[in-house]
């Protein structure tokens, strides 16, 4: 029996998606942001990022002429990478 979906409980839409090493260098953080969120947090366990991959990610940001402003992202993936 299928329930209405006024009482269907609320999911967190999968995400499929792992960033370039392209997108992470170039893409300013407001686009970057989502991706890396979805991909860290929301991707099933056979993409989720290992502690080596978020690594890279951090190396790319902070090669970036604009590493300044990526600080906030940094800290993200140094946080996710700490607590994976």
């Amino acid at each position: 029996m299928r329930r209405s979906t006024d009482t269907q409980r609320h999911r967190t839409p999968v995400h499929l998606r792992v960033p370039t090493r392209k997108e992470v260098r170039h893409l300013p953080p407001h686009e970057l942001a989502p991706l890396l969120i979805g991909w860290m947090e929301h991707s099933p366990i056979e993409i989720v990022p290992s502690r080596g991959q978020i690594q890279l990610v951090i190396e790319v940001l902070l090669d970036r002429p604009d590493a300044a402003e990526m600080a906030p992202l940094v800290t993200m993936c140094r946080n996710y990478s700490s607590d994976a």
